[in-house]
């Protein structure tokens, strides 16, 4: 058996090399928080450090929960249950968690991941291994900003990635021009990033995509499923949910409603690791192709997604990014590099991560 002793919180803010547009925002800084928990095996008196990554983000136009939200959850809410609340695996640790706590999905996710950290850790296993991860090297997808063109598009196939990521905006893409940029590259996989920004009735533009089109991720609203369970029944476009997806319930009545035929899996975003495992076994029950979405993260959260990407069972490339692509420095002394399309997966007990030394603690929780 298993208790939290120490909780410490750290907030971060990531220095992006160039600024990335999507149809929700404009960033040039990513906040975090780096999550440190200190984990007793009861029976023997040890202790392991475990860490996690608090990925939501500063406002709110992506989720309800933002950063601000999240924190205050992590001190007011979730660190009164932790002190009290004994569990034998991680997936215990979930289960009870979640049995007090029905709110509150990034915050969740962030103290689940530092559990899962230091578990793996008291056994000498990787998250790779402990969750039922195959594969060495997962092949993982790049996403490209709203305006990439072709020269980007070019030195992305270059570098192998099997799945290219374009982000669209309903009203700022040039349709015309996205459809002659995609028929130049007929046997390269492309996959469509909306972000919520079309409506019904403006989205048959949609239908006009070509075949090298995997799927579209999120053209409707992020609470809505009614829409894209009517387009998708009428469309031979497949698609995938992201922003309408914050727990199991909503991967439930994306099922109930056929929603769409492929699911965005972001363990930092649906409730934990944890979560994320019943979300792909729910797919593989009814037919839906789950694969895993990326969050901005730094090489924390890229530990997990590559973990959680090693599955046999994930479709589709994994929106894991290079650690060299986004920041100017990340958190980790260890980086994550793409070869030839492929990012090695970490094999060390835990998430296979550890801090670099000059980070330090800012806030003690308990």
């Amino acid at each position: 058996m298993y208790v939290i002793e120490h909780l410490y919180l750290t907030p971060v803010s990531l220095k992006l090399k160039t600024s990335f547009d999507t149809a929700h925002q404009h960033m040039s800084t990513r906040k975090l928080a780096i999550i440190n928990l200190i984990v007793k095996n009861v029976a023997t008196d040890e202790t392991k450090t475990g860490l996690g990554e608090l990925q939501s983000f500063d406002d709110y136009r992506y989720t309800l929960e933002a950063q601000a939200t999240s924190l205050d959850i992590i001190r007011n809410v979730i660190s009164k249950h932790l002190k009290k609340l004994y569990f034998s695996s991680p997936r215990d640790f979930a289960k009870k968690l979640g049995e007090v706590m029905f709110f509150g999905s990034f915050a969740k996710s962030a103290i689940e991941m530092a559990v899962w950290d230091a578990y793996g850790k008291f056994i000498g296993k990787s998250l790779k291994t402990m969750i039922g991860g195959l594969h060495d090297d997962v092949p993982v997808s790049i996403a490209l900003n709203i305006n990439a063109g072709v020269p980007l598009i070019i030195d992305a196939i270059k570098k192998g990635y099997q799945r290219i990521k374009l982000k669209v905006d309903a009203e700022r893409t040039d349709f015309k021009f996205l459809l002659k940029i995609l028929c130049q590259f007929p046997n390269q996989q492309f996959s469509i990033d909306a972000n919520s920004s079309f409506n019904y009735h403006n989205a048959k533009i949609l239908n006009e995509l070509p075949k090298n089109i995997a799927f579209i991720e999120q053209p409707f609203a992020e609470n809505d499923f009614v829409d894209h369970g009517l387009f998708q029944a009428k469309s031979s476009q497949l698609l995938s949910l992201d922003e309408s997806i914050n727990n199991i319930h909503d991967v439930k009545t994306m099922i109930a409603l056929k929603s769409a035929k492929a699911l965005t899996i972001k363990q930092g975003k649906i409730g934990g690791i944890t979560a994320a495992l019943d979300a792909i076994e729910l797919c593989n029950q009814y037919n839906i192709q789950p694969w895993i979405g990326g969050m901005f993260s730094s090489n924390i959260g890229r530990s997990v997604d590559l973990a959680l990407a090693s599955l046999s069972n994930i479709t589709f490339s994994s929106d894991i990014s290079d650690s060299r692509r986004y920041f100017e420095k990340d958190v980790t002394q260890e980086n994550f590099y793409v070869e030839s399309g492929y990012i090695t997966v970490p094999s060390r007990p835990g998430l296979g991560i550890n801090l670099n030394e000059s980070f330090t603690i800012s806030e003690i929780i308990f």
